[in-house]
């Protein structure tokens, strides 16, 4: 009952006040109240309703209560919490309606409701839960209105409604949801109000509806919606604020 494993990707309390850990190569852990032991959650060699990869990259609980779970390699799960029983969506060469790619990044539910996927390789998806099949967004270097790349890290709604996208390498991406197009920001070296760095791993947007965006390499940026510029906060050597 002690956790699976030292090396931890993911960590998640849902609404009920379990505490969810979701690990490298060892599965899931759930605790509950007053987290004195865990429960494990793995993946079961020729058991189609275990999870379905031992490597843990997020997690995350819709508004019916439902846990997502998004793998390095093995796609999307949901879990039903009465039978302890996955469900897989997962990429398929043959299926265009299938998930665009099996590394899972960041799964995030909208105001509307829409459940949105977000993938290493694959770019953005959005599931139809009635049907069970995808959409996909995609890079398309003759599209300009299109993703900036496939490799994505995060996804982030604000309190406008507005979704933001975070890259590993196209900087940060807002979705206009009418004209299904991108807005791209990016690092520019010649400009002191760019993002600081293509490579965007969380968004937020504080209490004032600020929004800051934290960077692998670039530090942290404060964005002003009003200019569309951005603030930058990074280390200074030998100053020590």
């Amino acid at each position: 009952y002690s956790l699976s494993s030292d090396h931890i990707r993911a960590i998640y309390v849902d609404r009920s006040g379990v505490l969810w850990v979701g690990t490298e190569g060892k599965g899931i852990n759930r605790s509950d109240p007053p987290y004195k032991r865990f429960l494990h959650y793995r993946a079961i060699p020729g058991d189609p309703h275990s999870l379905s990869d031992n490597f843990v990259t997020t997690l995350y609980e819709d508004r019916a209560g439902i846990l997502w779970i998004g793998t390095l390699g093995g796609g999307l799960n949901r879990l039903d919490r009465e039978t302890g029983e996955f469900t897989h969506y997962q990429h398929d060469p043959t299926d265009p309606f299938s998930l665009s790619d099996n590394n899972v990044t960041a799964v995030y539910e909208d105001h509307f409701g829409v459940l949105w996927v977000a993938t290493g390789n694959g770019g953005l998806n959005r599931l139809d839960r009635a049907t069970g099949r995808f959409e996909h967004y995609r890079e398309d270097p003759t599209d300009p209105a299109a993703l900036s790349t496939d490799a994505l890290y995060t996804i982030y709604e604000d309190r406008y409604g507005i979704l933001w996208i975070g890259t590993n390498g196209g900087g940060l991406e807002r979705f206009d949801r009418e004209t299904e197009t991108f807005v791209h920001y990016r690092y520019a070296s010649d400009d002191e109000h760019s993002l600081s760095h293509d490579r965007v791993n969380v968004i937020f947007e504080d209490q004032a509806s600020n929004l800051w965006i934290g960077t692998s390499g670039g530090g942290l940026n404060y964005f002003d919606r009003e200019t569309d510029h951005f603030i930058r906060y990074q280390a200074i050597a030998g100053d020590s604020t």
